[in-house]
C-alpha cells in the first residue's frame, strides 16, 4: 500500500539533481570552461541545435522564465560565448546566438554530456532506463 510518510521519491530526486550538478561542475573545471555553471547548460545545448533564437523561443524551449534566461544569457555573452542582437524586422525581439568561440564548446559538452548519461544510468539495464525516463517524464508533465 502506498505511503506519503514512507515516500522518498522525492528525496531521492533532488539527492540525484545534487550530484548531477556536482558532477557538471567537476567536469566544467576539468574541461576548462570556467565562469560556466550547469545552470547555462539547456541554454548551449537549444543553440547546438538552433544556430539562432529568439529569447523568447529560448525561454520556452528551455522552459524557464524570461527573466531568468536573460540572465543566464548575459553572462554567456560576457563571456563570449553567446551574442544577442536585434531582430531587424522587429527591434524589440533580441535574437541570440552562438559565437565562434561559443561553437567550439559542442565537443566538450557531448563529452560531459555521455559522462553524465554514464553515471545516471548506471546499475540499469536499457529497460530499466527508458522506464525510468518515461515516468519521470509523467512526472513532470504532471505539474
Amino acid at each position: 500500500m502506498y505511503s506519503v510518510i514512507n515516500d522518498r521519491s522525492i528525496f531521492y530526486i533532488a539527492r540525484i539533481s545534487d550530484k548531477a550538478n556536482r558532477l557538471l561542475i567537476r567536469e566544467l573545471k576539468k574541461h576548462g570552461l570556467q565562469g560556466l555553471a550547469p545552470s547555462h547548460g539547456d541554454i548551449m545545448v537549444a543553440l547546438f541545435k538552433k544556430q539562432k533564437v529568439p529569447m523568447k523561443e529560448l525561454a520556452r524551449i528551455i522552459d524557464r522564465d524570461k527573466s531568468t534566461v536573460t540572465g543566464l544569457v548575459d553572462k554567456l555573452v560576457r563571456l563570449g560565448y553567446l551574442e544577442k542582437q536585434a531582430d531587424p524586422a522587429d527591434q524589440r525581439v533580441q535574437i541570440v546566438s552562438l559565437t565562434e568561440k561559443g561553437g567550439r564548446l559542442i565537443p566538450d559538452f557531448i563529452t560531459i554530456s555521455i559522462t553524465l548519461q554514464e553515471r545516471f544510468g548506471r546499475g540499469l539495464d536499457d529497460e530499466e532506463k527508458e522506464t525510468l525516463v518515461r515516468l519521470l517524464k509523467k512526472v513532470n508533465d504532471a505539474w
